[in-house]
């Protein structure tokens, strides 16, 4: 007679080392290790009967039992503010205890399995307790849903799972999806109720992914000499993260940083404190070291007309010459001047995190001024141009950002020979191109000047856009460009360049006015042609263009702000682009101060018989191939004090206008954006206003803006930056 002994792994440790726990031992120590504040959601896989009930079990089964507690003690403690993605973790361990003899399946869960038993799977479910590796952000309008994600966990995704269901959660559909971010879903019935949608990562089997924690807080690169111009000696700024001498041009505005005076001979020298860094950038978008699910949050959205958000600060800091740009319904990045130096606010939640500074706030530079951005859609990279002393420098982020200095490349003039300071670059503005690069343009001494940029920020080509015409001309002469704008079709390869001139009068006096010139392909830009109205009755200024060319259509507008004769007010005129004479041309119709039959037919708001000051225009691309339009307007006292607010309105190329012939006008009504007042530059009264706004398009169906807010009593002190979205 011989007796039989079935030994399993674990209890051939215990046999060996005599102190090993049992398969029982282990069930409940990682039932009361991973508990955490989850209370009866975790308990013990084996239950109170385990030893009884383990008979029941072969060494297979047992083997299988050990490989499934194994994984369950390598799980993360559960958090009761993530049961839901805690149990999904732990469906991913005790999913093969299908595999077990049903002697052994019938003794420890006859009443009561932990996996899926045979029952028709009904998919996975949305996240609702916070523990999702994904976030999701969606919006609507009268007939498309824009989703848009962003990863809280990094994990290798080879597809995505949309989910969507009606407002009960019933009629279910999947759509799956190659990697992406984003995705716009037509609405047939746009009057239905609402939907309901989540997204899942998948890897190549299509089973859902377990994201890990990212990496922690940046530390200070050891390279790193300065992070703020604090940290340098009284002659040099903190550049990039070292310390430089920094030259300057004596009496010409914006060529030193904030705390900083020009001295012969042309170096920037402090004169006070800096206001210290303000430089909180370098967190994670998500500090948690749990793994989670790839499964995000729910969204519910109804198909309706697109209405202005209230607005969001951007932190509590005054700022001051803002612009903005947009990957997708979740993603956008602001940059602004705040506390002498240049901040960008990244935002994956559609900006409704703005007022975090902690979190949302990254040093671009220490120093430098009138920041502009573009982002190219091939590679997703981020462009900034901005003045810096003498010159222009241009830096690229990758992480939409977050983090600035790795990829920069500073432009300058190069000195005279007798050591003075010589030529500078007053103004840049910058545009996508193609193969992930951008096209730069710079307003030098005589000259506007494209640079096409690389990813690297190599100059590929050098070429001039405009070259003044010598004041020796006449009336014909145009000099000093300033204040260029940039447009750019990469497909097309189109380029339409607009900027400020300036051009001799009769009698010897000189006036500034809006000009614009363009390119196809590899030629040579066009002659510079006017903006204006052909029989301007005056010569008063106009200023501060804008331009943009719709990625849908390719086709181009513009806009200027001008002083209006008699009254000596600012207004807005829009200016639209012949593709048959390649040139500019605008008209009464076209003023957003427009009056008819007594009305004010743009501007309702505006009473006629008010002295009103508009300025600061923007343009974005809309998805029907129209573009938003936004402007700063309201009245101005005898006092000179200002009490404007952002307004918005769609412009279409092919709408009939309200009082004459021809195509493109605005699509009315115009929208108050809020009654939060606006920033009052207190420019001239017999100068154009220059811009205190920015706007943006994000290629699904919103459009982002955002203002500097008026303070003081007469809302001529810069308060934070005030942004939306529409829808």
């Amino acid at each position: 007679m011989s007796l039989r002994i079935a030994v399993t792994v674990s209890a051939l440790a215990a046999l060996l080392t005599g102190c090993a726990p049992t398969l029982c031992d282990r069930s409940s120590q990682a039932a009361s290790k991973k508990k955490g504040d989850c209370g009866d959601v975790v308990s013990p896989l084996l239950g109170a009967m385990c030893s009884n009930n383990l008979k029941s079990c072969s060494d297979a089964d047992q083997q299988l039992l050990d490989t499934v507690i194994t994984c369950t003690e390598q799980l993360p403690t559960c958090s009761a503010t993530a049961k839901d993605a805690w149990k999904l973790q732990q469906e991913g361990c005790t999913g093969q205890l299908a595999a077990l003899s049903r002697p052994c399946l019938d003794a420890f869960f006859a009443n009561a399995l932990p996996f899926d038993a045979g029952v028709p799977d009904a998919g996975p479910q949305p996240m609702v307790d916070g523990g999702n590796g994904v976030t999701l952000l969606g919006v609507a309008n009268a007939d498309t849903v824009a989703l848009a994600w962003d990863t809280r966990r990094l994990a290798t995704v080879e597809k995505w799972l949309l989910v969507e269901t009606d407002a009960l959660g019933a009629n279910r559909v999947e759509r799956e999806f190659t990697p992406g971010a984003s995705i716009n879903l037509t609405i047939p019935d746009a009057g239905m109720s609402g939907r309901r949608y989540f997204v899942v990562a998948l890897n190549a089997a299509g089973e859902v992914l377990i994201g890990q924690p990212e990496a922690q807080a940046m530390t200070r690169d050891a390279g790193v000499e300065c992070l703020s111009n604090n940290e340098c000696t009284v002659a040099r700024v903190c550049d990039l993260g070292q310390c430089k001498s920094q030259t300057c041009v004596s009496g010409s505005a914006n060529t030193c940083p904030n705390s900083y005076q020009c001295f012969a001979p042309g170096i920037c020298q402090r004169t006070s404190d800096d206001g210290g860094v303000f430089m909180p950038g370098g967190q994670t978008r998500d500090a948690g070291t749990q793994p989670l699910p790839m499964i995000s949050n729910e969204v519910g959205l109804t198909p309706r007309p697109p209405s202005i958000t209230p607005l969001t600060a951007v932190g509590s800091v005054a700022a001051r010459r803002p612009d903005v740009a947009a990957w997708d319904t979740a993603r956008v990045t602001l940059a602004l001047e705040q506390e002498g130096q240049l901040i960008a606010h990244p935002s994956s939640a559609r900006g409704l995190d703005f007022t975090e500074e902690a979190t949302t706030s990254f040093g671009l530079d220490t120093t430098g001024s009138r920041v502009h951005l573009t982002v190219n859609p091939d590679n997703q990279a981020l462009y900034a141009c901005y003045v810096v002393g003498r010159g222009v420098r241009v830096q690229k982020s990758d992480d939409r950002g977050r983090t600035w200095g790795r990829v920069a490349t500073t432009f300058e003039p190069p000195l005279p020979d007798d050591g003075g300071v010589g030529e500078i670059i007053r103004d840049c503005d910058i545009a996508p191109w193609k193969n992930g690069g951008a096209l730069l343009v710079t307003a030098e001494t005589e000259a506007l000047i494209v640079r096409e940029l690389t990813p690297s920020l190599d100059v590929a080509l050098r070429t001039p856009a405009f070259t003044s015409i010598s004041p020796d001309a006449g009336v014909t002469a145009v000099f000093a460009p300033s204040h260029p704008a940039i447009a750019t079709h990469p497909g097309n390869g189109v380029v339409h360049v607009t900027f400020t001139g300036t051009r001799l009068l009769t009698g010897g006096a000189s006036d500034t006015e809006p000009y614009g010139v363009s390119r196809e392909g590899a030629g040579a830009f066009t002659a510079a042609s006017r903006m204006t109205p052909s029989a301007q009755a005056s010569a008063l200024p106009e200023d501060w263009t804008t331009v943009a060319i719709h990625p849908k259509t390719g086709r181009a507008v513009g806009a200027f702000t001008t002083v209006l004769t008699g009254s000596q007010a600012s207004t807005v005129f829009v200016s639209l682009y012949s593709t048959v004479s390649r040139a500019w041309g605008t008209g009464s119709h076209l003023n957003v101060f427009l009056v008819d039959q007594n009305t004010s037919v743009v501007l309702p708001q505006k009473p006629v018989s008010e002295t009103w000051f508009a300025f600061s225009p923007q343009f974005a691309p809309l998805p029907d191939g129209t573009f938003a339009f936004s402007f700063v307007a309201g009245p101005r006292n005898s006092m000179g004090v200002g009490d404007y607010r952002q307004y918005l309105v769609p412009f279409d190329l092919d709408r009939t206008p309200a009082t004459t012939n021809g195509k493109g006008w605005f699509v009315l009504p115009t929208l108050k954006v809020s009654d939060t007042r606006v920033l009052d530059p207190r420019g001239s009264t017999s100068a154009p206003q220059p811009p205190v706004s920015a706007l943006t398009a994000d290629g699904q169906i919103s459009v982002y803006g955002v203002f500097i807010e008026g303070a003081g009593q007469s809302g001529d002190l810069e308060g934070p930056a005030q942004y939306f979205h529409w829808p």
